[in-house]
């Protein structure tokens, strides 16, 4: 039987693969075995898709400071959640430097659990930001600070609060 080498494979094979899998898994694995990794990695690869979600704080910790400078101009899927296994994970995240407005080219956005507002006024910011979904921590005293920009780009918003009624929201349509 012959074995294949995983070197064998091309490069679009490669990329295909990325595409299907979350940033923070196959940087993980890929990066640093050779300079054909990284490089397919750091330039060759055009969108990434990153999900924060039960990510321990250290390899958070490690893959924002590693990873992200490197590829934030490329995120176009970005998800922060502040549940039981990542408490937090949206305001640290936000306050590490990483504000909102230096991912020029995300598409979708998601704060899962969030139990405050996660800076909403950047999210208006995003030139092509077409999704975003914002759930807010049930169990915590949460607000939602209305905005002040007008999003040109985006056409699918979610909020969930179970204790907001929708005249809350009224004043946000574009009449």
């Amino acid at each position: 039987m012959n074995k294949m080498i995983l070197e064998s494979l091309s490069n679009e094979l490669f990329i295909d693969l990325f595409e299907l899998l979350n940033a923070v898994d196959f940087l993980r694995v890929f990066h640093g075995l050779n300079t054909r990794f990284d490089c397919l990695l750091f330039k060759d690869f055009r969108t990434y898709r990153v999900d924060f979600r039960s990510i321990s704080k250290e390899d958070f910790n490690i893959l924002y400071r590693a990873y992200l400078p490197s590829i934030i101009n490329r995120i176009i899927y970005l998800r922060l959640s502040d549940d039981e296994d990542t408490p937090y994970q949206c305001a640290h995240f936000l306050y590490t430097g990483f504000t909102l407005d230096r991912f020029e080219n995300l598409r979708s956005l998601t704060f899962n659990c969030v139990s405050s507002d996660p800076n909403i006024n950047q999210i208006w910011k995003l030139p092509k930001l077409t999704h975003c979904y914002l759930e807010f921590n049930f169990k915590a005293e949460t607000y939602f600070c209305i905005p002040t920009f007008v999003s040109t780009s985006l056409q699918y918003l979610t909020i969930r609060k179970s204790d907001w009624s929708s005249n809350e929201f009224a004043h946000l349509s574009l009449d």
